[in-house]
């Protein structure tokens, strides 16, 4: 096992790369989109990866026409694609989504023989998990295949038994699984091998636990011996519970010069803010904090990968 200071990556991602076409208007009325790199996963990674953290993704691209485009926008982040690997036979995931209604999130996601159901078990090798600081998954990944869902859960079992920090997003996509029973099942399964569950509140944290208190869910999920719990409450901020305390923090007010454009993968930047604080020494209440205002930020800025901040950024505000 390679000790914590000689680790080559503070953070390592097991997801699905998309294409994202963002459009202003209706998406179907809509006469030009444009296009970058996208999915939740990979929004985590990026936003990491532009504050400063070493980050690993480990994914497949599909050989199709937008091949090289993801590959070079992952470079372009100073993401490790070493692991990524290209099938021959299948297609990219794509999704349209429009900034017309900025109170809530407009998604038509489309999967022509997504090339993520490439994303096996011995893709997963242990010894990149044991280079990184923290592995993540989310649900979206576990929604493809079964292979994709063992694939993370050994993942998952391997870094909880050699005291590597998993953190997981339970993301609920309904649309994206047969039923809510399975998706449940996957959710609870990874559940004891959670070190940092991100949760959003209310509808989310309603549905998998039943609770409508953010602070209940909390609760819950400690006494089942998550580490670190972050309940994400959109415009209301987060809260952030450990074993040691609980705290609220209110989400960071702008001067209103700068609408806020989009909620969309808002929650994912503030994944990837808050472990990238966590992987570089800082406390869970620090990193949330510091998440809080870079989803603020990615939702003013409102599309593609140039809407995650960069170091530079955040030093400006």
């Amino acid at each position: 096992m390679i000790s914590v200071h000689d680790k080559e990556f503070d953070l390592i991602v097991i997801g699905e790369s998309m294409v994202e076409l963002m459009c202003e208007g209706d998406v179907v009325n809509s006469g030009s989109f444009k296009m970058d790199i996208g999915g939740a996963d990979l929004v985590v990674a990026a936003t990491a990866a532009r504050l400063g953290s070493r980050v690993q993704l480990i994914s497949a691209i599909a050989h199709d026409q937008f091949h090289n485009f993801i590959r070079e926008r992952l470079t372009a982040q100073k993401i490790d694609i070493s692991l990524v690997t290209t099938c021959q036979e299948s297609y990219n995931g794509l999704y349209i989504t429009s900034t017309k209604y900025p109170e809530y999130r407009e998604y038509l996601i489309h999967h022509p023989g997504t090339a993520s159901k490439h994303i096996t078990p011995t893709l997963v090798h242990n010894e990149y998990l044991d280079n990184s600081k923290i592995v993540y998954a989310s649900s979206e990944l576990q929604s493809v295949s079964p292979q994709t869902q063992r694939a993370i859960f050994n993942a998952f079992l391997f870094a909880h038994t050699n005291k590597i920090m998993v953190a997981y997003d339970p993301n609920v996509r309904l649309q994206r699984w047969s039923s809510f029973d399975e998706y449940r099942m996957n959710m609870w399964n990874v559940l004891p091998l959670v070190d940092v569950f991100f949760v959003s509140w209310p509808e989310e944290s309603k549905w998998l636990f039943g609770f409508e208190r953010a602070l209940d869910v909390i609760g819950f999920l400690l006494n089942r011996n998550v580490g670190i719990v972050v309940v994400k409450m959109g415009a209301a901020g987060c809260m952030v519970g450990t074993e040691r305390n609980i705290k609220t923090f209110p989400q960071p007010t702008d001067d209103g010069s700068c609408p806020f454009k989009t909620p969309a993968l808002a929650g994912s930047a503030f994944n990837g803010a808050f472990l990238n604080c966590i992987a570089n020494g800082y406390d869970p209440f620090a990193a949330a904090e510091f998440a809080n205002s870079v989803a603020l930020f990615k939702g003013i800025k409102g599309w593609g990968i140039d809407s995650l901040p960069t170091v530079n950024d955040m030093c400006k505000t």
